[in-house]
């Protein structure tokens, strides 16, 4: 990572790169890339978290790993579909920052509230772990098995240098903090692919590929995980960029040719994917509307989500409970654009094509 200068912050401030934010801390995010600082990039004081970079994705399996990776093993772990975030240690107290730079308030309660990150923290004060936050969480699908979890992919030596995967989980396996699964090191392309088939079967979104100082890495999504973006999101379609629903096509069809899966069955699939939730909505009085469940401390916590929601969203609560100390909130995310062009053509509209 380049070297953060004055004359760099001074730079992005100008030219309105750099936002400053005083929330329970003061900090400053990069909100957008800046000559190499990454979007995400925070700074407090004089720490510096970097933002964490965009990892490359391959439509095909075996030549992928071949034309990206050039070491002959490699390590393999699931790439898990949660919400992104780095988790730091600032003085006294932990934070939990949002791939675009953002301190968020739910993420950072939950994992104050974890006591092998506590102790990671006390022993290493300058790294950041960098995971996903799944279950009842703003952002992912309710869970009833468990309210959330914090899952660990990477550390980040503080400098902005990841980890090897050998001493990343003896870190892990130390302080026994929660991590992605872990495949193991692998040299047969053959049991990678039946590594990632068994990810397709169980339902899991796909895996990285990381070489084993983690200098280079790709992830594979398997098509399931694609067919089950599309049905979970077809029913956003104007809110959602038509890339999201073409490149998850594209992926699907080279995975199904290369893995010789039966092609009527994800025809089936597809078709049901990209039907089943837009013919709901189109059919529902609220429109296109995401639900979700979270357990709060208080309401004020609940107050700073919204104030991180996007204008894009109404927000409607379904209910509250308040029991023990916490409070459990069941809301819907209503998305604007969607649901009001949906009312548009079933009213009647015409549209100039």
């Amino acid at each position: 990572m380049p070297r953060m200068t004055k004359k760099m912050i001074e730079g992005a401030v100008k030219s309105d790169k750099l936002i400053r934010h005083s929330e329970e801390i003061e900090y400053h995010r990069f909100r957008e890339d800046y000559k190499r600082i990454p979007r995400g990039t925070v700074i407090i004081g004089k720490r510096v978290i970097w933002g964490f970079p965009h990892i490359k994705r391959i439509f095909t399996l075996e030549k992928g790993i071949k034309r990206n990776i050039s070491s002959p093993e490699v390590y393999i772990e699931e790439k898990v579909d949660g919400f992104n975030v780095r988790v730091a240690k600032i003085k006294d107290n932990i934070y939990a920052f949002s791939r675009g730079g953002f301190l968020d308030p739910f993420s950072t309660e939950k994992i104050r509230e974890m006591g092998k990150v506590k102790n990671f923290f006390e022993d290493h004060p300058l790294k950041v772990l960098c995971g996903e936050m799944i279950g009842n969480t703003p952002y992912t699908p309710p869970e009833k098995k468990f309210d959330v979890r914090f899952l660990v992919f990477d550390i980040d030596d503080g400098s902005g240098k990841y980890i090897g995967c050998g001493e990343k989980y003896r870190i892990i396996k130390k302080y026994s903090i929660d991590s992605v699964t872990q495949y193991g090191k692998q040299k047969s392309i053959k049991k990678i692919i039946s590594i990632a088939k068994n990810v397709n079967g169980d339902e899991k979104e796909g895996i990285v590929i990381k070489s084993p100082d983690r200098s280079e890495l790709v992830k594979y999504v398997v098509p399931n995980a694609d067919i089950r973006d599309i049905s979970r999101s077809s029913h956003l379609l104007f809110d959602m960029p038509m890339r999201y629903f073409i490149h998850r096509i594209l992926r699907s069809a080279i995975s199904i040719r290369d893995f010789r899966f039966e092609k009527e069955k994800y025809q089936k699939k597809l078709g049901k994917a990209f039907y089943l939730n837009l013919i709901k909505a189109l059919n529902d009085e609220k429109g296109a509307y995401e639900e979700f469940e979270i357990t709060v401390s208080s309401e004020k916590i609940w107050n700073r989500i919204l104030k991180h929601m996007s204008k894009e969203v109404r927000i409607e609560p379904i209910f509250k409970v308040r029991k023990n100390g916490k409070t459990r909130i069941r809301f819907r995310k209503i998305y604007k654009k969607t649901s009001k062009l949906f009312r548009d053509f079933t009213q009647g509209k015409a549209l100039v094509d």
